[in-house]
Protein backbone atom coordinates (compact mmCIF):
# COMPACT_ATOMS: atom_id res chain seq x y z
CA UNK A 1 0.00 0.00 0.00
CA UNK A 2 1.12 3.12 -1.13
CA UNK A 3 1.43 6.49 1.50
CA UNK A 4 1.49 9.88 0.83
CA UNK A 5 4.29 12.21 1.38
CA UNK A 6 4.76 13.73 4.60
CA UNK A 7 5.91 16.35 2.79
CA UNK A 8 2.10 16.81 1.50
CA UNK A 9 1.32 17.55 5.13
CA UNK A 10 4.63 19.55 5.96
CA UNK A 11 3.08 21.71 2.52
CA UNK A 12 -0.51 22.36 3.57
CA UNK A 13 0.47 22.96 7.58
CA UNK A 14 2.95 25.83 6.46
CA UNK A 15 0.36 27.32 3.98
CA UNK A 16 -1.87 27.35 6.54
CA UNK A 17 0.29 29.28 8.88
CA UNK A 18 1.09 31.56 6.31
CA UNK A 19 -2.41 32.54 6.05
CA UNK A 20 -3.03 32.97 9.27
CA UNK A 21 -0.05 35.75 9.83
CA UNK A 22 -1.49 37.28 6.63
CA UNK A 23 -4.57 37.80 7.93
CA UNK A 24 -2.94 39.40 10.98
CA UNK A 25 -0.59 41.65 8.57
CA UNK A 26 -3.41 42.52 6.21
CA UNK A 27 -6.21 43.43 8.49
CA UNK A 28 -3.92 45.60 10.14
CA UNK A 29 -2.91 47.34 6.77
CA UNK A 30 -6.56 47.45 5.72
CA UNK A 31 -5.78 45.31 2.71
CA UNK A 32 -7.57 43.13 1.17
CA UNK A 33 -7.01 40.03 2.90
CA UNK A 34 -8.11 37.63 0.11
CA UNK A 35 -6.43 39.45 -2.83
CA UNK A 36 -3.40 39.79 -0.40
CA UNK A 37 -3.29 36.26 -0.44
CA UNK A 38 -2.97 35.44 -4.22
CA UNK A 39 -0.56 37.77 -4.18
CA UNK A 40 1.77 35.79 -1.31
CA UNK A 41 0.64 32.74 -3.06
CA UNK A 42 2.13 33.83 -6.43
CA UNK A 43 5.59 35.04 -4.09
CA UNK A 44 5.45 31.50 -2.91
CA UNK A 45 5.82 30.05 -6.35
CA UNK A 46 8.57 31.49 -6.84
CA UNK A 47 10.51 30.68 -3.61
CA UNK A 48 9.87 27.69 -4.45
CA UNK A 49 11.67 28.05 -7.63
CA UNK A 50 14.80 29.83 -5.70
CA UNK A 51 15.06 26.82 -2.44
CA UNK A 52 15.35 23.27 -3.71
CA UNK A 53 14.05 22.28 -0.21
CA UNK A 54 10.89 24.02 -1.08
CA UNK A 55 9.97 23.22 -4.46
CA UNK A 56 6.97 21.35 -3.74
CA UNK A 57 5.46 24.91 -3.83
CA UNK A 58 5.44 24.75 -7.59
CA UNK A 59 3.49 21.29 -7.27
CA UNK A 60 0.85 22.80 -5.87
CA UNK A 61 -2.32 24.03 -7.64
CA UNK A 62 -5.95 24.02 -7.53
CA UNK A 63 -7.64 21.54 -9.79
CA UNK A 64 -11.41 20.84 -10.22
CA UNK A 65 -12.79 18.23 -8.31
CA UNK A 66 -10.33 19.71 -5.18
CA UNK A 67 -12.43 23.49 -5.97
CA UNK A 68 -15.99 21.82 -6.28
CA UNK A 69 -15.88 18.88 -3.79
CA UNK A 70 -13.65 19.54 -1.30
CA UNK A 71 -13.75 23.85 -0.75
CA UNK A 72 -17.13 24.55 -2.48
CA UNK A 73 -19.71 22.19 -0.30
CA UNK A 74 -18.26 24.21 2.69
CA UNK A 75 -18.45 28.00 1.69
CA UNK A 76 -21.59 27.08 0.09
CA UNK A 77 -22.88 25.72 3.20
CA UNK A 78 -21.60 28.00 5.60
CA UNK A 79 -23.00 30.39 3.84
CA UNK A 80 -26.44 29.13 3.94
CA UNK A 81 -26.76 28.50 7.80
CA UNK A 82 -26.27 32.20 8.29
CA UNK A 83 -27.99 33.37 5.65
CA UNK A 84 -30.58 35.96 6.71
CA UNK A 85 -33.94 34.05 4.80
CA UNK A 86 -36.42 36.93 5.79
CA UNK A 87 -33.96 38.99 3.68
CA UNK A 88 -33.44 36.80 0.92
CA UNK A 89 -37.34 36.49 0.34
CA UNK A 90 -37.33 40.21 0.11
CA UNK A 91 -34.47 40.64 -2.93
CA UNK A 92 -35.40 37.73 -3.94
CA UNK A 93 -36.71 38.85 -7.35
CA UNK A 94 -33.78 40.92 -8.01
CA UNK A 95 -31.16 38.38 -7.23
CA UNK A 96 -33.16 36.15 -9.25
CA UNK A 97 -33.40 38.14 -12.27
CA UNK A 98 -29.24 38.66 -12.11
CA UNK A 99 -28.53 34.76 -11.43
CA UNK A 100 -30.88 33.02 -13.86
CA UNK A 101 -31.58 35.31 -16.94
CA UNK A 102 -28.61 37.41 -16.35
CA UNK A 103 -26.26 34.45 -16.25
CA UNK A 104 -27.57 33.62 -19.77
CA UNK A 105 -27.55 36.37 -21.41
CA UNK A 106 -23.88 37.18 -19.70
CA UNK A 107 -22.65 34.12 -21.48
CA UNK A 108 -24.44 34.79 -24.60
CA UNK A 109 -22.98 38.61 -25.00
CA UNK A 110 -19.32 37.17 -23.48
CA UNK A 111 -19.50 33.98 -25.96
CA UNK A 112 -20.15 36.41 -29.01
CA UNK A 113 -17.90 38.82 -28.25
CA UNK A 114 -14.82 36.30 -28.11
CA UNK A 115 -15.73 34.56 -30.54
CA UNK A 116 -15.90 37.69 -32.98
CA UNK A 117 -12.41 39.66 -31.98
CA UNK A 118 -10.35 36.41 -30.66
CA UNK A 119 -9.13 33.22 -32.50
CA UNK A 120 -11.69 31.39 -30.62
CA UNK A 121 -13.89 29.05 -32.64
CA UNK A 122 -17.54 29.95 -31.62
CA UNK A 123 -18.14 26.43 -29.18
CA UNK A 124 -14.92 27.08 -27.14
CA UNK A 125 -15.97 31.40 -27.14
CA UNK A 126 -19.36 29.69 -25.74
CA UNK A 127 -17.33 27.97 -23.12
CA UNK A 128 -15.22 30.16 -22.35
CA UNK A 129 -18.70 32.49 -21.49
CA UNK A 130 -20.37 30.15 -19.62
CA UNK A 131 -17.48 29.82 -17.48
CA UNK A 132 -15.98 32.89 -17.16
CA UNK A 133 -20.09 34.36 -16.10
CA UNK A 134 -19.73 33.40 -12.80
CA UNK A 135 -19.05 36.24 -9.68
CA UNK A 136 -17.43 33.60 -7.65
CA UNK A 137 -19.14 34.13 -4.57
CA UNK A 138 -15.55 33.40 -2.40
CA UNK A 139 -14.14 36.20 -3.53
CA UNK A 140 -16.80 38.91 -4.03
CA UNK A 141 -18.49 37.93 -0.46
CA UNK A 142 -14.94 38.41 1.26
CA UNK A 143 -14.04 41.48 -0.15
CA UNK A 144 -17.45 42.92 0.97
CA UNK A 145 -17.31 41.73 4.17
CA UNK A 146 -14.02 43.42 4.98
CA UNK A 147 -14.95 46.89 2.94
CA UNK A 148 -18.59 46.96 5.35
CA UNK A 149 -21.10 47.50 2.23
CA UNK A 150 -24.40 48.36 3.37
CA UNK A 151 -26.63 45.35 4.48
CA UNK A 152 -28.87 45.62 1.36
CA UNK A 153 -26.11 45.72 -1.01
CA UNK A 154 -24.30 42.73 0.76
CA UNK A 155 -27.27 40.87 0.34
CA UNK A 156 -28.27 41.63 -3.17
CA UNK A 157 -24.36 40.55 -3.80
CA UNK A 158 -24.13 37.49 -1.20
CA UNK A 159 -27.50 36.46 -3.03
CA UNK A 160 -26.95 36.86 -6.61
CA UNK A 161 -23.42 35.19 -6.26
CA UNK A 162 -24.77 32.36 -4.28
CA UNK A 163 -27.19 31.44 -7.21
CA UNK A 164 -24.87 32.64 -9.38
CA UNK A 165 -22.62 30.15 -8.65
CA UNK A 166 -25.26 27.02 -9.20
CA UNK A 167 -26.26 28.79 -12.05
CA UNK A 168 -22.74 29.14 -14.19
CA UNK A 169 -22.18 25.27 -13.40
CA UNK A 170 -25.10 24.05 -14.60
CA UNK A 171 -25.17 26.81 -17.85
CA UNK A 172 -21.11 25.26 -18.47
CA UNK A 173 -22.70 21.30 -18.46
CA UNK A 174 -25.39 22.58 -20.93
CA UNK A 175 -23.00 24.22 -22.94
CA UNK A 176 -20.57 21.22 -22.69
CA UNK A 177 -23.64 19.06 -23.85
CA UNK A 178 -24.30 20.70 -26.84
CA UNK A 179 -20.57 21.59 -28.17
CA UNK A 180 -19.84 17.48 -27.46
CA UNK A 181 -23.31 17.07 -29.71
CA UNK A 182 -21.61 19.46 -32.05
CA UNK A 183 -18.49 16.60 -32.90
CA UNK A 184 -20.76 14.00 -34.02
CA UNK A 185 -22.35 16.57 -36.81
CA UNK A 186 -20.96 17.34 -40.43
CA UNK A 187 -21.41 21.03 -39.37
CA UNK A 188 -20.96 21.84 -35.78
CA UNK A 189 -23.42 24.97 -35.51
CA UNK A 190 -25.95 22.86 -36.56
CA UNK A 191 -26.08 21.84 -33.01
CA UNK A 192 -26.58 25.35 -31.96
CA UNK A 193 -30.26 25.21 -33.71
CA UNK A 194 -33.31 27.02 -32.69
CA UNK A 195 -34.71 23.87 -31.22
CA UNK A 196 -31.56 23.06 -29.05
CA UNK A 197 -31.74 26.70 -27.73
CA UNK A 198 -35.36 26.50 -26.59
CA UNK A 199 -34.82 23.59 -24.23
CA UNK A 200 -31.95 25.33 -22.62
CA UNK A 201 -34.11 27.44 -20.11
CA UNK A 202 -36.21 24.08 -19.41
CA UNK A 203 -33.18 21.75 -18.72
CA UNK A 204 -31.51 24.66 -16.76
CA UNK A 205 -34.61 25.10 -14.73
CA UNK A 206 -34.85 21.38 -13.99
CA UNK A 207 -31.25 21.10 -12.99
CA UNK A 208 -30.73 24.03 -10.92
CA UNK A 209 -34.50 23.12 -9.12
CA UNK A 210 -33.32 19.45 -8.69
CA UNK A 211 -30.54 20.59 -6.71
CA UNK A 212 -32.68 22.36 -4.55
CA UNK A 213 -35.13 19.71 -4.12
CA UNK A 214 -32.89 17.41 -3.22
CA UNK A 215 -30.97 19.27 -0.76
CA UNK A 216 -34.08 20.11 0.56
CA UNK A 217 -34.92 16.40 1.58
CA UNK A 218 -31.64 15.51 2.58
CA UNK A 219 -31.20 18.30 5.23
CA UNK A 220 -34.77 17.72 6.39
CA UNK A 221 -33.69 13.96 6.96
CA UNK A 222 -31.12 14.64 8.49
CA UNK A 223 -32.62 16.84 11.04
CA UNK A 224 -35.07 14.06 11.93
CA UNK A 225 -32.03 11.77 12.68
CA UNK A 226 -30.77 15.06 14.66
CA UNK A 227 -33.93 13.87 17.02
CA UNK A 228 -31.75 10.81 18.17
CA UNK A 229 -28.21 12.42 19.43
CA UNK A 230 -29.12 12.97 22.97
CA UNK A 231 -28.59 16.26 22.40
CA UNK A 232 -24.70 15.52 21.45
CA UNK A 233 -23.11 18.79 19.85
CA UNK A 234 -20.50 16.75 18.56
CA UNK A 235 -22.74 14.40 16.77
CA UNK A 236 -25.15 17.06 15.64
CA UNK A 237 -22.12 18.85 14.06
CA UNK A 238 -20.68 16.04 12.60
CA UNK A 239 -24.39 14.95 11.21
CA UNK A 240 -24.21 18.70 9.29
CA UNK A 241 -20.35 17.95 8.09
CA UNK A 242 -21.84 14.86 6.50
CA UNK A 243 -24.82 16.37 4.92
CA UNK A 244 -22.63 19.35 3.26
CA UNK A 245 -20.51 17.10 1.30
CA UNK A 246 -22.74 14.03 1.16
CA UNK A 247 -25.75 15.82 -0.83
CA UNK A 248 -23.58 18.23 -2.80
CA UNK A 249 -21.92 15.00 -4.10
CA UNK A 250 -24.98 13.52 -4.69
CA UNK A 251 -26.42 15.71 -6.58
CA UNK A 252 -23.64 17.25 -8.51
CA UNK A 253 -21.99 14.09 -9.42
CA UNK A 254 -24.26 11.24 -9.41
CA UNK A 255 -28.00 12.90 -10.02
CA UNK A 256 -25.89 15.54 -12.53
CA UNK A 257 -28.26 18.29 -10.45
CA UNK A 258 -27.10 21.38 -9.29
CA UNK A 259 -24.58 20.50 -5.89
CA UNK A 260 -24.50 24.06 -5.20
CA UNK A 261 -28.16 24.59 -5.03
CA UNK A 262 -28.39 21.30 -3.06
CA UNK A 263 -25.54 22.43 -0.64
CA UNK A 264 -27.33 25.61 -0.15
CA UNK A 265 -31.03 24.10 -0.14
CA UNK A 266 -29.80 21.99 2.59
CA UNK A 267 -27.94 24.71 4.58
CA UNK A 268 -31.04 26.49 4.45
CA UNK A 269 -33.29 23.89 6.14
CA UNK A 270 -30.29 22.91 8.77
CA UNK A 271 -30.98 26.46 9.90
CA UNK A 272 -34.11 26.56 9.73
CA UNK A 273 -35.12 23.32 11.90
CA UNK A 274 -31.74 24.15 14.09
CA UNK A 275 -34.21 26.95 15.85
CA UNK A 276 -36.65 24.05 16.91
CA UNK A 277 -34.28 21.38 17.57
CA UNK A 278 -31.09 22.53 18.76
CA UNK A 279 -29.56 24.22 21.72
CA UNK A 280 -28.86 27.61 21.82
CA UNK A 281 -25.35 26.75 22.71
CA UNK A 282 -25.05 23.89 19.91
CA UNK A 283 -26.37 26.64 17.53
CA UNK A 284 -23.73 28.94 18.75
CA UNK A 285 -21.19 26.12 18.53
CA UNK A 286 -22.63 25.22 14.82
CA UNK A 287 -22.43 28.66 13.55
CA UNK A 288 -18.40 28.79 15.30
CA UNK A 289 -17.75 25.45 13.69
CA UNK A 290 -18.55 26.02 10.17
CA UNK A 291 -17.00 29.85 10.47
CA UNK A 292 -13.74 28.34 10.82
CA UNK A 293 -14.23 25.84 8.62
CA UNK A 294 -15.16 28.61 5.50
CA UNK A 295 -12.16 30.74 6.95
CA UNK A 296 -9.91 27.67 6.19
CA UNK A 297 -11.46 26.97 2.96
CA UNK A 298 -11.52 30.67 2.15
CA UNK A 299 -7.83 31.06 2.85
CA UNK A 300 -6.29 28.25 1.30
CA UNK A 301 -8.48 28.97 -2.10
CA UNK A 302 -7.00 32.26 -2.22
CA UNK A 303 -3.50 31.13 -1.70
CA UNK A 304 -3.76 28.40 -3.74
CA UNK A 305 -5.40 30.31 -6.35
CA UNK A 306 -2.35 32.55 -6.18
CA UNK A 307 -0.03 29.51 -6.80
CA UNK A 308 -1.62 28.02 -9.70
CA UNK A 309 -1.74 31.36 -11.43
CA UNK A 310 1.67 30.93 -11.29
CA UNK A 311 1.64 27.72 -12.10
CA UNK A 312 -0.49 28.42 -14.99
CA UNK A 313 1.68 31.54 -16.37
CA UNK A 314 4.80 28.77 -16.35
CA UNK A 315 3.46 25.75 -17.99
CA UNK A 316 1.65 27.76 -20.92
CA UNK A 317 3.93 30.27 -21.65
CA UNK A 318 4.27 33.82 -21.09
CA UNK A 319 0.57 35.87 -20.86
CA UNK A 320 1.61 39.30 -22.85
CA UNK A 321 1.43 36.42 -26.31
CA UNK A 322 -2.33 36.41 -25.46
CA UNK A 323 -2.76 40.34 -24.67
CA UNK A 324 -5.09 41.35 -27.21
CA UNK A 325 -7.35 38.38 -26.32
CA UNK A 326 -7.13 38.89 -22.34
CA UNK A 327 -8.41 42.65 -23.49
CA UNK A 328 -11.34 41.55 -25.20
CA UNK A 329 -12.13 39.02 -22.58
CA UNK A 330 -12.15 41.86 -19.99
CA UNK A 331 -14.21 44.15 -22.30
CA UNK A 332 -16.27 41.32 -23.06
CA UNK A 333 -17.28 40.51 -19.00
CA UNK A 334 -17.56 43.99 -18.14
CA UNK A 335 -19.74 45.09 -20.92
CA UNK A 336 -22.10 42.18 -20.06
CA UNK A 337 -21.99 42.43 -16.37
CA UNK A 338 -23.51 45.93 -17.51
CA UNK A 339 -26.09 44.87 -19.43
CA UNK A 340 -27.53 42.48 -17.10
CA UNK A 341 -27.41 44.76 -14.61
CA UNK A 342 -29.12 47.51 -16.44
CA UNK A 343 -31.81 44.86 -18.11
CA UNK A 344 -32.44 43.36 -14.00
CA UNK A 345 -32.90 46.96 -12.92
CA UNK A 346 -35.37 48.16 -15.55
CA UNK A 347 -37.24 44.90 -15.32
CA UNK A 348 -37.36 46.04 -11.11
CA UNK A 349 -37.47 48.87 -10.43
CA UNK A 350 -40.35 50.32 -12.15
CA UNK A 351 -42.69 47.94 -9.73
CA UNK A 352 -41.33 48.95 -6.11
CA UNK A 353 -41.59 51.83 -4.09
CA UNK A 354 -38.60 53.91 -4.11
CA UNK A 355 -37.09 52.85 -1.04
CA UNK A 356 -36.71 49.50 -2.48
CA UNK A 357 -35.34 50.50 -5.34
CA UNK A 358 -31.34 49.01 -6.60
CA UNK A 359 -29.98 52.92 -7.06
CA UNK A 360 -27.10 54.14 -9.44
CA UNK A 361 -24.71 53.78 -7.08
CA UNK A 362 -25.44 50.25 -6.06
CA UNK A 363 -25.64 49.43 -9.22
CA UNK A 364 -22.15 50.77 -10.01
CA UNK A 365 -20.95 48.96 -7.12
CA UNK A 366 -22.18 45.75 -7.54
CA UNK A 367 -20.64 45.83 -11.94
CA UNK A 368 -17.54 46.99 -10.70
CA UNK A 369 -17.79 44.25 -7.96
CA UNK A 370 -17.90 41.18 -10.14
CA UNK A 371 -15.33 39.77 -9.68
CA UNK A 372 -13.70 36.24 -10.58
CA UNK A 373 -12.37 33.94 -8.28
CA UNK A 374 -10.82 29.96 -8.17
CA UNK A 375 -14.05 28.67 -10.13
CA UNK A 376 -13.45 29.90 -13.37
CA UNK A 377 -10.28 27.88 -13.37
CA UNK A 378 -11.87 24.90 -12.48
CA UNK A 379 -13.91 24.83 -15.23
CA UNK A 380 -11.37 26.40 -17.71
CA UNK A 381 -9.31 23.23 -16.84
CA UNK A 382 -11.75 20.41 -16.64
CA UNK A 383 -12.73 21.47 -20.64
CA UNK A 384 -12.51 17.55 -21.93
CA UNK A 385 -9.74 17.73 -24.82
CA UNK A 386 -12.15 16.29 -27.21
CA UNK A 387 -14.46 19.03 -27.44
CA UNK A 388 -11.83 22.24 -28.56
CA UNK A 389 -8.29 21.94 -29.81
CA UNK A 390 -5.02 21.84 -27.79
CA UNK A 391 -4.31 25.77 -28.95
CA UNK A 392 -7.85 26.48 -27.96
CA UNK A 393 -7.70 24.85 -24.43
CA UNK A 394 -4.63 26.33 -23.74
CA UNK A 395 -6.15 30.08 -24.68
CA UNK A 396 -9.34 29.75 -22.84
CA UNK A 397 -6.88 29.15 -19.86
CA UNK A 398 -4.90 31.87 -20.45
CA UNK A 399 -8.15 34.65 -20.86
CA UNK A 400 -9.40 32.96 -17.73
CA UNK A 401 -6.06 33.50 -15.84
CA UNK A 402 -5.80 37.06 -16.97
CA UNK A 403 -9.08 38.41 -16.43
CA UNK A 404 -9.05 37.00 -12.79
CA UNK A 405 -5.74 38.55 -12.03
CA UNK A 406 -7.53 41.85 -13.74
CA UNK A 407 -10.86 41.88 -11.19
CA UNK A 408 -9.08 40.56 -8.45
CA UNK A 409 -6.12 42.83 -8.44
CA UNK A 410 -7.64 45.98 -10.16
CA UNK A 411 -11.13 45.49 -9.33
CA UNK A 412 -10.50 44.33 -6.04
CA UNK A 413 -8.15 46.99 -4.81
CA UNK A 414 -9.85 49.92 -6.45
CA UNK A 415 -13.87 48.46 -5.23
CA UNK A 416 -12.73 50.52 -1.74
CA UNK A 417 -12.18 53.96 -3.23
CA UNK A 418 -15.90 53.37 -5.75
CA UNK A 419 -17.78 52.48 -2.60
CA UNK A 420 -16.22 55.73 -0.72
CA UNK A 421 -17.34 57.73 -4.07
CA UNK A 422 -20.51 56.69 -2.77
CA UNK A 423 -20.35 56.97 0.93
CA UNK A 424 -20.54 53.23 0.61
CA UNK A 425 -17.14 51.71 2.47
CA UNK A 426 -18.55 52.28 6.63
CA UNK A 427 -22.05 51.85 5.93
CA UNK A 428 -24.51 50.43 8.97
CA UNK A 429 -22.03 50.40 11.68
CA UNK A 430 -22.78 47.80 14.30
CA UNK A 431 -21.70 46.92 17.57
CA UNK A 432 -18.38 45.20 18.14
CA UNK A 433 -18.41 41.84 17.25
CA UNK A 434 -17.57 38.38 19.18
CA UNK A 435 -15.02 36.35 18.14
CA UNK A 436 -17.17 34.00 16.36
CA UNK A 437 -18.88 37.18 13.99
CA UNK A 438 -15.26 38.10 13.25
CA UNK A 439 -14.37 34.78 11.85
CA UNK A 440 -17.10 34.46 9.56
CA UNK A 441 -16.59 37.90 8.63
CA UNK A 442 -13.25 36.80 7.02
CA UNK A 443 -14.99 34.77 4.61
Amino acid sequence: MKDFPVDVVSCFVGLLLVAMFAAMFFRKIRFPYTIGLVLIGMLLYAVGGWVPALDILQQVHLTPNFILYILLPTLIFDAAINLNVRELLRNLVPILLLAAPGVLIATAVTGLLVAKFTPLSFNAAMLFGALISTTDPVAVIALFNELGAPKRLTMLVDGESLFNDATAIVLFDIVAAIVAGSLLLADPMEAWSLSTLMSIPGNFLMVFAGGGVIGALVGWVMMQLVRFSHHDPLIEIGLTTVVAYAVFTLANYYLHFSGVMAACAAGMVVNACAQRQLSVDTRRYLKQFWGFAAFLANSMIFLMLGLTESFLVNSIGRLYHVFAAIVVGILAILLSRALILLLACACYNPFVKQASKITFPMQVVMWWGGLRGALPIALAVSIPAAYVTTGERTLIIQITLGIILFTLLIQGTTIRAVMRRFGMDQADKEAPRTLPDVVVGLK
